[in-house]
């Protein structure tokens, strides 16, 4: 399971805006949420049938990670790359978000491919706004330098007050990732199923994939990281990213990847709690079954007169409280 980049409630939207006329456009007011608790407020008036306000709030960050204006560094620029002309940035935001937008409806390609492509890359805007300051990052490594007014560790935000550490060089970067979990059951199993994942980079068809560590212990990279930040419950896990993996169109699917890894865990941690009660309560199901086929013929028909027999004292019991008696006459 991969997530998606973008967003099918506001790229729903954004498409039956885009593709009706204004004479059938009423007036939206919406709220969304998404995984990690990034929000959406999405406004439409009628009156102005051609522009659409889009409002974006990020997850709290921790102290130790940089915002700038309320975005991580690089976001405004990545923003106003990607989308030119068609949204505008309005300053300041909307209160509550971290970021507003006027998509203006008018400006979006003729064309019919041309403009879904405009409005899957504007329904993606988390990944824009989220996964800037890696993609700055990891755009240098391609050209095997390191990122200008870079500390030796950078924490970016990926979970309301939790962050992970991203360790540039020039031939590669390293990936830290302090994991967390609420639920004990939940932590067990993503231990479990992290050292399987780090067992599963050393197959053979995966020779190409970055390295992957797991370990209890903080790695000597996070050295002089704050220790909130490196207070966890699961472990470290480590990535090692290398030029190669961000060469050949390969950088954007990397920084989304690196960027929801964590939702990534979460979301097959708790499949597999569901299919592990799944198989436990058809197993007992199963038992119970085997335990009734054994049970003397005897035996099972004096369990169904028992069961008879209570029965019609519980129908007796109500009748009574209803005032009827056992033929049902009041």
């Amino acid at each position: 399971m991969l997530l998606q980049s973008s967003s099918r409630f506001l790229l729903k939207i954004l498409e039956s805006r885009a593709y009706s006329g204004p004479e059938k456009g009423v007036d939206l007011d919406c709220h969304s949420v998404e995984f990690d608790d990034v929000r959406y407020h999405i406004q439409f008036s009628v009156k102005s049938p051609q522009l659409m306000l889009i409002s974006v709030s990020l997850p709290t960050p921790p102290p130790e990670t940089v915002f700038i204006a309320g975005l991580p560094f690089g976001a405004i620029e990545a923003v106003k790359a990607a989308y030119g002309g068609v949204v505008q940035i309005l300053d300041p935001p909307k209160d509550g978000y971290n970021l507003t937008m006027k998509l203006n409806l008018s400006k979006l390609p003729a064309n019919e491919e041309q403009r879904h492509a405009v409005l899957v890359k504007i329904s993606s805007v988390r990944e824009l706004v989220l996964g800037a300051p890696l993609k700055v990052i990891l755009k240098h490594l391609a050209s095997k330098t390191v990122a200008p007014n870079v500390d030796s560790f950078v924490a970016l935000v990926h979970r309301p007050k939790e962050s992970y550490f991203v360790i540039p060089q020039a031939d590669r970067v390293t990936i830290v990732y302090p994991m967390r979990f609420m639920d004990s059951v939940d932590t067990v199993l993503a231990m479990s199923f992290l050292q399987e994942f780090v067992e599963a980079r050393r197959t053979a068809g995966l020779n190409n994939a970055p390295s992957c560590a797991w370990s209890l212990s903080p790695p000597p990279e996070l050295k002089g990281a704050p220790a909130d930040a490196l207070a966890v419950n699961a472990g470290f896990v480590t990535f090692v990213i290398l030029p190669s993996h961000v060469e050949s169109g390969k950088l954007d699917r990397t920084v989304w990847c690196l960027s929801t890894f964590h939702a990534y865990v979460s979301y097959h941690v708790k499949s597999s709690e569901a299919f592990m009660h799944t198989r436990m309560r058809r197993r007992v199901e199963s038992l119970i079954q085997a335990l009734d086929r054994a049970k003397p013929d005897a035996e099972k028909t004096q369990t169904k007169g028992q069961e008879k027999s209570f029965k019609q004292l519980l129908l007796q019991s109500i009748n009574q409280e209803g005032g009827t008696d056992e033929h049902g006459r009041t």
